[in-house]
């Protein structure tokens, strides 16, 4: 019987060890990725967040000698390559990455400043916007997926570079909203066109309120990703 006991708590361990949590989380790193070598030019890693429906992307210039992409959409991962190149310490101007029938162009300045998506072509999302922000080696840039609820309700994205934060948001009638603030000891004050929101970061989850000069309010809510 003392046997039956013990292997049945030992089977409840195990399960409840493999089941702890967001898989997503877990696997985050909190140590940046780009390579010291690349913080002032065009080369290294972008991150950065996806509207139209909800998602991510990760972005690779020779970082560590490739070229490649990789953008989540829905929880669905899609691998990115191009068959373009590009030089050290020169501006990208319309780089297309490709998976299947999806497309999407990066561009960035010779410094690594100023990185965006243009011409976005994914299967059943016509109007999709990416927004992407350049890691630095000493600088881990996160990426959280959300949404925003209330007056009004949709999708509520952010992206956090040491104090700044950058996002896009997307409400159910389809308006694309950016988004634009800073974070001081885990507390996060931003504003949108039109309106401002607050809240705090805990962990790998964070949330707040909104607000517009309509009088209209509501809560937001996201996870990290990436």
């Amino acid at each position: 019987m003392k046997k039956i006991i013990l292997a049945l708590l030992l089977a409840s361990f195990a399960f409840s060890c493999s089941d702890d949590g967001d898989s997503t989380s877990n696997n985050l790193s909190n140590i940046p990725t780009a390579n010291a070598t690349y913080d002032s030019n065009n080369y290294g890693i972008y991150k950065g967040v996806f509207v139209g429906s909800t998602g991510y992307v990760l972005i690779n210039i020779n970082n560590n000698g490739t070229i490649s992409a990789m953008l989540t959409i829905d929880n669905s991962t899609y691998n990115f390559t191009t068959t373009e190149s590009v030089t050290l310490g020169q501006p990208i101007s319309g780089l297309t990455f490709t998976s299947g029938s999806m497309t999407f162009d990066f561009n960035v300045s010779a410094n690594g400043s100023s990185p965006y998506v243009t011409n976005i072509n994914i299967s059943g999302h016509p109007d999709a916007t990416i927004e992407i922000t350049k890691e630095l080696s000493e600088h881990l840039v996160r990426c959280y997926t959300g949404t925003f609820q209330g007056d009004s309700s949709g999708i509520f994205n952010l992206i956090i570079l040491e104090n700044e934060i950058t996002g896009l948001a997307k409400d159910n009638e389809g308006t694309v909203i950016y988004l634009e603030g800073s974070v001081n000891n885990n507390a996060i004050n931003g504003e949108f066109e039109g309106g401002t929101f607050t809240g705090n970061i805990d962990n790998n989850s964070i949330g707040g309120n909104w607000q517009n000069v309509l009088s209209e309010h509501g809560t937001w809510s996201g996870t990290r990703r990436l």
